[in-house]
């Protein structure tokens, strides 16, 4: 696996290494001796950091992408004893909905960030954001800024979801519901008791292409999932049954995005076979949690 270091694009897969030509005395190939020419090494210390959730439909082959830092290709050293490096590569195939990534190391700044694939084509680009120092998943000092990727069924947008525009009530999740499908979704805030909903009440509907917020009180960290507790629950206006849970509960040290999620997006994109998470379907990811129902 990509090993765990400042600079890297940790992935829930394992990376892919770029072949490279070894010397005339047939030593390993471990990577290239020197970074290659109109690539950058991250290694800001201390550097900032971003999560990538990309929404794709691939097919159920491997397709190989790589991130980019203001049109630059990003590559690692692969060994901290010998100055070799090599390109970071993203095997993806089928749907990649929940399925995040990180950069970090990333020198504190402006930037833009984008996935492209083998051919060099973009699969999202963001706009230039504002990137500060900060912690990364593996090292949590806060919410980490996400980049949401949506490539699929003629969308191909681009979302930043910047904990640093949050609300100062730190009791509170800001949760914004985006719609991706063509019908209604109904947002419910509901009692969750053993594990059971009831006592549901309607929050609001989300149009076809609409985003609707709303801040949210959560429970103390003493509170589990198994306890007595709110949740939102979004679903299709055509069928309850197919619905997101987020349980409305704080405290949860989630590695994929630090220790807090207090400015959220839980983007519904209908049903979708998921490969890598529980082999089910799922309706809809949030920015926070991808496929968990909130915090566990």
């Amino acid at each position: 696996m990509i090993p765990a270091r400042a600079s890297l694009l940790l992935s829930t897969a394992i990376a892919s290494l770029a072949v490279a030509a070894c010397d005339n005395v047939r030593k390993p190939i471990r990577g290239f001796d020197e970074v290659p020419p109109g690539s950058i090494l991250l290694d800001s210390d201390p550097g900032g950091a971003v999560m990538m959730w990309p929404m794709f439909d691939l097919p159920e082959t491997d397709q190989m992408f790589r991130a980019r830092l203001d049109g630059r290709d990003i590559v690692y050293q692969t060994s901290n004893e010998d100055a070799f490096y090599d390109y970071l590569q993203w095997p993806m195939q089928g749907w990649t909905g929940g399925w995040s990534s990180w950069l970090d190391g990333i020198k504190p700044g402006t930037h833009v960030v984008e996935i492209v694939d083998g051919a060099g084509q973009s699969w999202g680009r963001s706009e230039p954001l504002a990137i500060a120092a900060g912690g990364t998943p593996s090292n949590p000092s806060g919410q980490i800024p996400a980049l949401v990727f949506a490539h699929f069924d003629g969308k191909d947008t681009t979302w930043y979801i910047d904990p640093a525009t949050q609300d100062a009530d730190t009791t509170t999740d800001e949760i914004t519901v985006t719609n991706l499908v063509d019908e209604d979704v109904v947002v419910e805030r509901c009692l969750i008791s053993s594990g059971h909903r009831s006592s549901c009440t309607w929050v609001f509907t989300v149009a076809p292409g609409a985003s609707v917020g709303t801040a949210e009180t959560l429970a103390g960290a003493d509170v589990t999932s198994k306890d007595d507790h709110q949740a939102l629950v979004i679903h299709l206006a055509s069928d309850a049954s197919q619905s997101y849970q987020r349980d409305l509960i704080d405290g949860a040290v989630n590695f994929n995005f630090g220790s807090t999620c207090q400015k959220e997006t839980i983007f519904v994109h209908g049903t979708r076979q998921v490969r890598y998470y529980s082999g089910g379907t799922e309706i809809a990811m949030s920015s926070c949690f991808g496929y968990q129902s909130g915090p566990r």
